[in-house]
């Protein structure tokens, strides 16, 4: 089972055992937001995931959702260091990929494909990105590309990601949607956050 599926399945338990307080979404305000050194603009509704939802996730990053994490995912990842991974890893055997400062562009986006193959779980996705291309973060360089995951169990999906390198620190915005539906329901607000994100000093 990948972890997406998983961490459904930790959220189902917990209800069971009552522990509601510990999953209530809650809603992130339409406008100006900032994680970490991250500013950007929230463009319509989403709901920020509650962390036993989202084991896989690090402790500075946010994930929300419209219509539900197997459905649509909006992830805010903040300053990734020299030799950490993108997300939490939760055991040594399913170790991650780890982000290098010396990393170019085109490695960039195979750091979060390799990411993304080992969140759905080693041969339970097929991922692959394209379309790289620069784009400028207010005065700051950074990349855009694109990916589709053909998953094993569950949708397939699509996501943008946005990704911004300063002085060996990372910082990540990621949008992934179901496909087909979902992933085109929401593109234009989640590009819309990606493409406005500043980083503030």
């Amino acid at each position: 089972m990948n972890i997406f599926y998983r961490s459904c399945c930790l959220a189902a338990l917990a209800l069971t055992l009552g522990g509601c307080e510990t999953l209530s979404y809650s809603l992130v305000p339409v406008g100006s937001r900032q994680v970490g050194n991250l500013e950007f603009n929230v463009a319509g509704d989403w709901n920020s995931v509650p962390s036993m939802m989202t084991p896989f996730a690090r402790e500075d990053a946010q994930i929300w959702t419209r219509n539900g994490i197997l459905l649509d995912r909006f992830f805010v990842i903040p300053a990734v260091k020299d030799g950490e991974p993108l997300f939490k890893q939760a055991k040594q055997s399913e170790a991650l990929p780890l982000f290098r400062a010396g990393m170019l562009p085109n490695e960039l986006m195979e750091l979060m494909e390799s990411s993304v193959v080992k969140l759905f779980g080693e041969g339970n996705a097929v991922v692959a990105t394209d379309n790289l291309r620069p784009y400028r973060f207010g005065a700051t360089p950074g990349v855009l590309f694109d990916f589709e995951a053909t998953v094993a169990e569950g949708p397939n999906y699509k996501g943008v990601v946005g990704m911004i390198k300063v002085e060996g620190t990372l910082y990540v915005l990621m949008y992934m949607g179901a496909d087909p539906y979902y992933f085109d329901k929401s593109l234009p607000d989640a590009t819309s956050q990606i493409q406005s994100a500043r980083l503030k000093t």
